[in-house]
């Protein structure tokens, strides 16, 4: 028996950990960086709602209230300007923060492996471990953006509904109040709340539980999760005078992705980018900062197409008039380029789990050795682990219902992030047939490796352990 499966305490505290050193060592490695990372439209609104402006934002050529992103995370880095002030150490502050929310994260990859699978124990610390230790996930904490906490509260939302301990009437709640959370930090995510409302039904059915228990639990996680959005929803309504669900920019964003310029993406790419990422002085920090410039030299498609000039046609509209204004303009590119329309879904799929040309990190050979390596385990779980899929399916269904989502509309990075730790899931059950199948080819190898397991776990005088090193002698 492994340590890790008698005292699983130890194993998650030293799990948590070392994901927490990763994380914090490379933000104080990167924390000297002139130009410091960027807030985006999170700093702008934070600034403004600590000047009294409110929730306001300049988008689209006007300043005012805004739904252009969703309301926790710039409330969070609000709290943080409020207490550490405006600048630097408020960022360190959320960045340290973020770390935390990382090693939570691999710690409830853990969670959630063995609330599918709680025969299968080892699965768990590999997915746990690989959560911890990719990279992309370890580099995601250094920027403000809202992925990680997106990440977070999808994986604890899929560890309560499938985790035996959290049944009943609280755990339904626990559920909406989390499946609330993620919506107000990324709304696309309520993709994954039918799907997880449905394998609530199929296991309560396969318990054979009443069949009204069941519709008052679902009801419970639904009525919860909206109460938790309507407060937002509610001062959608009266900010703009019509119904606006978290975010007012989804024709915005679709039009981004798809006009007779665009990539699939927000972005363009310029031949520039390349040579930036490769003036730096082969430090760490170097070349992050090389990245950076290459990033910001890239093109946005708002830059291209609609400033100074393009702003006119948003006079007097609402932030949702202008972005449905937007929409219609991608519809009427769709029903004229039907066949370029295919190419770009068909490019933001593989760009989805691949890696997206016009984002020049995505160029940065670690990112694409690791994400490689991602995608192969992935793909070979859902085979090797297809005696599992009774169990699993709605974590594949998840991952599949996000990523044909962006696929028709709009593709960036960052966007896979809030799902991965699914498919750590499926990834770590590849790792573990495989590790299956070399116990099989090398069974000697293996039974030393269990006894010297074994020693450690007990190192005093055990029968078991004698008998073993008996049967299968050092050398």
């Amino acid at each position: 028996m492994s340590t890790t499966k008698s005292r699983p305490w130890q194993g998650l505290l030293l799990l948590g950990s070392a994901a927490l050193a990763l994380r914090v060592a490379l933000v104080l490695l990167l924390a000297g960086r002139a130009d410091g990372p960027r807030t985006y439209e999170h700093g702008e609104i934070a600034e403004n709602l600590l000047a009294g402006r409110g929730f306001s934002v300049a988008f689209l050529g006007q300043e005012g209230p805004t739904s252009q992103q969703a309301p926790l995370y710039p409330a969070l880095l609000a709290g943080l300007y409020r207490t550490f002030g405006v600048g630097a150490n408020a960022v360190l502050a959320m960045q340290l923060l973020q770390c935390l929310a990382g090693a939570a994260l691999a710690v409830a990859v853990v969670w959630l492996c063995w609330s599918l699978m709680p025969q299968r124990r080892a699965v768990g610390w590999i997915a746990g471990w690989g959560a911890a230790l990719y990279p992309t996930h370890i580099y995601m904490v250094t920027h403000v953006q809202v992925a990680v906490w997106a990440a977070l509260s999808l994986t604890l939302l899929c560890c309560t509904v499938f985790s035996s301990r959290w049944g009943g009437r609280g755990g339904a709640a626990l559920a909406g109040l989390l499946g609330g959370i993620t919506m107000l930090f990324e709304p696309i995510l309520a993709l994954a709340l039918p799907i997880l409302a449905l394998a609530m039904w199929r296991r309560a059915a396969g318990q054979r539980q009443p069949h009204s228990l069941v519709a008052t639990r679902l009801l419970l996680f639904a009525g919860v999760a909206t109460l938790v959005v309507s407060p937002w929803v509610w001062r959608n309504y009266q900010v703009h005078g019509e119904f606006v669900f978290v975010k007012s920019t989804f024709g915005y964003a679709f039009w981004q992705g798809n006009n007779a310029h665009s990539w699939g993406t927000d972005k363009i790419p310029k031949a520039s980018a390349a040579s930036l990422l490769q003036q730096h002085d082969g430090t760490l920090a170097g070349r992050e900062r090389a990245m950076w410039e290459a990033r910001h030299e890239t093109l946005y498609i708002d830059d291209v197409l609609l400033k100074p000039g393009g702003y006119r046609q948003f006079i007097g509209l609402t932030e949702p008039q202008r972005s449905r204004l937007l929409g219609r303009e991608a519809e009427r590119f769709i029903a004229e380029n039907p066949g370029q329309y295919a190419r770009l879904c068909l490019a933001r799929l593989r760009y989805f789990f691949t890696f997206d040309p016009t984002n020049p990190k995505a160029a940065n050979l670690a990112y694409r050795a690791t994400t490689v390596i991602w995608l192969a385990l992935f793909a070979a779980g859902l085979w090797l682990g297809r005696r599992e899929w009774r169990a699993l399916w709605p974590t594949a269904a998840i991952v599949a219902a996000v990523a044909l989502f962006h696929a028709l509309n709009i593709v960036s990075a960052r966007f896979r992030i809030p799902v991965e730790p699914l498919s750590f899931v499926w990834a770590a059950l590849a790792v573990a047939a495989i590790g299956d199948r070399c116990r099989a080819m090398f069974p000697s190898t293996a039974a030393r490796g269990e006894v010297i397991a074994m020693r450690i776990a007990a190192p005093r005088a055990n029968p078991e352990v004698e008998a073993l090193v008996d049967i299968h002698p050092r050398g």
